[in-house]
């Protein structure tokens, strides 16, 4: 159940905000808050929560989370920000859905005008529907009618739904010496119409998860194994014999193993399996499978560090919670809805906030991640996986959009993680032993495209006169100019540039013998975005031709910009998930001299930074 847009006015710190949720072509992107304790992170969260338990409590009234008629979140004169006379918050979800409030700080018959900032805005519909003597109202289409919670039911079926509080715990081994006690058992799942056993709110889950684990292993081993008949012939001719041959494991609950497996490899960063003790001691450990022969690598889950701990139940939440819909799925990417996580990054190392966690969420595309963090490794972590409009981050209490390297708490500690990094070394030493002046650009595909380049347009004289370098995308061609990486620019053994993209609208520069230059945007071009807006667009529709998934477009078309008037937006085209590298094999393979014409102007830049240099 996707959210789609969130608006708070006066509400605590905030004193105006308006949020929409950011998506890709309806895949949802996650969405990252961040600012000081108090600037009303928790607060963001608590409304889309109290829209989401309402949902539930319309699909399956006879489990709710709170009590008929009661709602998540408190209304209350204390959480006006002071200087206001009152507060307002709408939260839509799909389907057109949504729950909104207001309340005031006196009764409505006691204000002689309404007050300021209500009329002609959405809050103006919400004090209209207020009674004299009331304070506040609340409001929603989340009803209990057979229409709306069959349609609710419809979209529980096909989400997990999924909120982690800030104070959510797991008591690690040391502590609780029952934990190691605690065996796998059965789930005892309701049948029964307007209930589940899903809860919204995850506080304290490994206890379940150990037994949903325990649960989809046995399915997995008793109901998936295949075998088949074998006849086998005698070679002295005797005739033959019915063997059985293995064909391995099939079906869901195969495939929530494969899935929950990817997600402890992924955590342990090693080769390991789950692994269930015997009946009398009914554990679920963790299988070391590096090396000729598996060990037992962790005897317990509850064993793992707190952060694996803390890992492991999040993502294995997402799985048994979509796994409990009911809604057959093969793979991550299958798995739809929303998790919710209040401080993500509690009890993480540097890491795996920085590493694991980002690679995480990327396996499930089709949820839509809104979380809270402190972390500004995080925030880069995400910006090194997605990409910079791969993610969005908001800073609160204004609610701006920013970059990672905006984040307020950056600086520091990035500076002292990159220290750690294999990519500051592996940077270092790459520059230190260069021969040639180096080129370093945002990706592989763009290194592979300048070097098709220069055979097509005859530039092999001098594209042998520097070394082509991928800098690991535009984040850290930032970072080296921002010196992070390189504090004495004068002193470099040979000329470096970074060649951005179209799109970084990054300003020509030198530093020493450090040059960054961005490659001119053709604005005739269809592809507004990447190294790709260099190619034509008798290219590119050559391209989708062959084959049409490289690209999803949008034919020009008339509307109205926002303040009403005409306006024609203009065709555009847009480079579809993981086809980049698909289309760059093709282009490179097929392309000609004619395709890769604009392609001149990366070996202009380069060749005015060779001149300079022998100047």
């Amino acid at each position: 159940m996707y959210t789609k847009r969130i608006q708070i006015v006066n509400y605590g710190p905030i004193a105006e905000l308006d949020i929409d949720f950011p998506f890709e072509n309806e895949t949802p992107k996650p969405l990252v808050l961040v600012g000081e304790n108090g600037s009303g992170k928790s607060i963001l969260l608590s409304h889309i929560v109290n829209g989401l338990i309402t949902a539930k409590g319309v699909a399956f009234p006879e489990t709710p989370e709170i009590e008929p008629g009661k709602v998540y979140k408190l209304r209350s004169n204390t959480y006006i920000k002071p200087g206001s006379e009152y507060y307002f918050a709408r939260v839509d979800l799909e389907d057109s859905f949504y729950t909104s409030e207001i309340r005031m700080r006196h009764a409505k018959q006691e204000y002689p005008d309404v007050p300021a900032g209500i009329p002609e805005s959405a809050a103006q519909a919400m004090w209209e529907k207020v009674g004299p003597k009331d304070y506040d109202h609340y409001d929603s289409n989340l009803t209990a009618d057979p229409d709306t919670a069959k349609k609710v039911q419809e979209i529980f079926a096909k989400n997990c739904v999924l909120y982690f509080p800030f104070n959510r715990f797991e008591e690690p081994a040391w502590l609780n010496a029952e934990n190691l006690k605690a065996q796998a058992h059965y789930m005892d799942i309701s049948h029964f119409a307007g209930a589940t056993t899903r809860k919204v709110i995850a506080s304290s889950p490994l206890h379940e998860n150990q037994n949903w684990l325990f649960d989809v292993i046995y399915d997995r081993a008793a109901f998936e194994g295949g075998w088949r008949p074998l006849s086998v012939d005698f070679s002295d001719g005797r005739g033959s014999v019915l063997i059985t041959e293995w064909q391995g494991y099939s079906g869901q609950s195969t495939n929530n193993y494969e899935i929950a497996l990817q997600i402890l490899q992924r955590i342990t960063r090693s080769n390991v399996r789950f692994g269930i003790g015997r009946r009398h001691n009914r554990v679920v450990s963790v299988i070391s499978s590096a090396g000729s022969q598996e060990r037992q690598l962790v005897p317990n889950i509850f064993q793992l560090s707190s952060g694996e701990t803390s890992l492991l139940n999040l993502f294995l939440s997402v799985l048994h919670d979509f796994d409990l819909c009911g809604t057959p799925f093969t793979n991550a990417t299958d798995i739809r809805g929303i998790v919710i996580v209040d401080e993500i990054d509690l009890h993480l190392h540097a890491i795996h906030q920085y590493e694991v966690l980002p690679d995480l969420i990327k396996m499930f595309p089709n949820v839509q991640f809104v979380v809270t963090t402190h972390s500004p490794l995080f925030a880069l972590g995400m910006q090194r996986v997605f990409g910079e409009d791969g993610f969005a981050l908001y800073r609160l209490p204004h609610g701006r959009q920013i970059s990672a390297e905006e984040f307020s708490e950056f600086g520091d500690a990035y500076r002292v993680f990159t220290e750690t990094l294999r990519f500051s070394n592996d940077m270092r030493a790459a520059i230190e032993r260069a021969q040639k002046p180096i080129v370093f650009v945002e990706g592989t595909t763009d290194q592979r495209y300048i070097e098709r380049a220069s055979t097509l347009l005859a530039r092999e004289a001098l594209f042998s006169r520097f070394e082509l370098r991928d800098g690991g995308g535009k984040g850290n061609l930032a970072k080296i100019w921002k010196d992070s990486l390189l504090p004495l620019t004068e002193l470099l053994p040979q000329q470096v540039l970074l060649l951005f993209d179209c799109d970084s609208d990054k300003p020509s520069d030198t530093k020493g013998r450090l040059v960054q230059r961005s490659i001119p945007l053709q604005d005739q071009h269809l592809i507004k975005k990447g190294i790709e807006n260099l190619f034509s667009k008798a290219t590119l529709e050559m391209a989708h031709r062959y084959n049409p998934a490289f690209f999803s477009t949008e034919e020009q078309h008339n509307g109205t910009d926002e303040n009403g008037q005409p306006i024609t937006f203009p065709e555009k085209w847009s480079i579809n998930d993981g086809e980049k590298t698909n289309l760059c094999d093709w282009l490179c393979e097929n392309g000609t001299l004619e395709d890769f014409q604009h392609f001149e102007l990366i070996f202009e830049l380069i060749q005015e930074m060779l001149d300079s240099t022998e100047a």
